[in-house]
């Protein structure tokens, strides 16, 4: 029971990070105040999807493949930091903004790749 609800959780994180990173790098009009509030949910999607992360790690630590794991925990790690400097930059100039925003991504989708491929 508590491992499918974690699972849920660690992938509406995943969607999140996802939904919410693109959202802020294609639509250019939002204000600052606008970016912001999406910036938090970003922020939170990859915080949500860390912390489950561990937490489904020690809850079925037995059964995973622990080289996969390591990857996809630093790449998570990666996620949440450069999600924190993004929602930090946000009054700084739009390119550095965007190169956090697009890092982020990036690793949500090699993230999301080894996850399902590996």
């Amino acid at each position: 029971m508590i491992h499918s609800i974690l699972y849920i959780l660690h992938i509406a994180g995943m969607l999140g990070i996802l939904g919410f990173g693109t959202y802020l790098l294609v639509k250019k009009d939002l204000t600052v105040e606008g970016k912001s509030k999406i910036a938090t949910y970003f922020l939170s999607s990859a915080h949500t999807q860390l912390l489950t992360g561990f937490l489904l790690f020690f809850l079925l630590m037995s059964e995973v493949n622990h080289m996969k794991i390591g990857i996809k925990m630093i790449l998570a790690i990666e996620i949440a930091i450069t999600a924190t400097i993004y929602k930090k930059k946000l009054n700084s100039s739009q390119l550095s903004q965007n190169l956090y925003l697009v890092i982020s991504l990036v690793s949500a989708v090699i993230v999301t790749a080894i996850a399902f491929l590996w």
